[in-house]
């Protein structure tokens, strides 16, 4: 699908739930999503307490690239329950932005092939990787759902990967 201005517009996937989330729902849009009425029809609430931190972020190139995104970069994420609910991590959105403004969206079920349950003052660790053509920058959120069954979501911070000088 190609927007008026002949930009590539991705539909944003019926799973999430953004209704008062204005500033995903600006990311989502900046990044070429159309949003659907039913993304946006129950109530995602940010949870206080619930909480993620960029551990470590580091160029790897032993990573399997690309020819087209040929820099690999591994980050370890903890995400941090100080929350009094518990959550169940049900997936993630990721925004990655390089240098000349090209997004890349990355979303999907879990977190690296799980679906993690943090009680109150529990914590999950993992790490991944982005693959890059340039200096970029990674952002997003993970989305879940407490035991009562309210949609929750928490941001992911904003980190750069910045490509060495070869």
């Amino acid at each position: 699908m190609v927007s008026a201005t002949g930009g590539k517009v991705r539909r944003c996937c019926c799973q999430c739930d953004l209704r008062g989330s204005f500033a995903l729902i600006s990311a989502f849009r900046l990044a070429g999503f159309i949003l659907l009425s039913r993304c946006v029809s129950e109530k995602l609430v940010e949870l206080p307490g619930l909480w993620v931190s960029l551990d470590r972020v580091e160029y790897n190139p032993n990573v399997q690239v690309t020819p087209d995104r040929p820099y690999g970069f591994v980050y370890y994420i903890t995400i941090h329950n100080d929350s009094p609910r518990s959550v169940t991590i049900k997936g993630r959105k990721w925004v990655v932005t390089n240098e000349t403004g090209e997004k890349i969206v990355v979303e999907g079920d879990g977190v690296v092939g799980e679906f993690p349950r943090l009680s109150p003052g529990t914590r999950f660790h993992y790490n991944s990787y982005h693959l890059v053509s340039s200096d970029s920058v990674a952002e997003g959120a993970y989305l879940g759902q407490d035991d009562e069954g309210q949609r929750v979501f928490t941001r992911i911070p904003p980190f750069k990967m910045e490509v060495p000088a070869e």
